[in-house]
């Protein structure tokens, strides 16, 4: 099983989220989000933080699990993914394979550099 830590994150923006979640809802996965009431409570933080253009705001999502199901039955494979937030807002959401896909990865800050020696 691959550690968690050497899954990498993803950069989204909030255009990325409204995205992912109009496929969400198109194709009726399970796992959406409520935007309007998402996008009230972040802005409100992301404003406090110093932020002026929100929509130019990163933040990091992670692949959860691959997921084959919906409303119980049999469908097209897509990714659940966690998307972090301010303030410890967190939401989970299923994801179209080819949108996650096209998000820029990155790794995690907290793991330590690996030296390579050159000759």
């Amino acid at each position: 099983m691959q550690n968690d830590r050497d899954i990498p994150m993803r950069k989204v923006i909030w255009k990325d989220v409204e995205l992912i979640n109009e496929f969400a809802e198109k194709r009726d996965y399970n796992r959406q989000i409520d935007l309007p009431k998402l996008k009230k409570d972040v802005k409100k933080h992301v404003k406090s933080m110093g932020y002026e253009n929100f929509d130019e705001v990163v933040f990091a999502a992670k692949e959860l699990l691959l997921h084959e199901h919906k409303g119980g039955k049999k469908c097209e494979p897509h990714m659940r993914i966690g998307i972090w937030f301010p303030e410890d807002i967190h939401v989970i959401v299923d994801c179209d394979l080819q949108i996650w896909k096209s998000f820029e990865r990155v790794l995690d800050p907290s793991r330590p550099a690996i030296l390579r020696l050159v000759n």
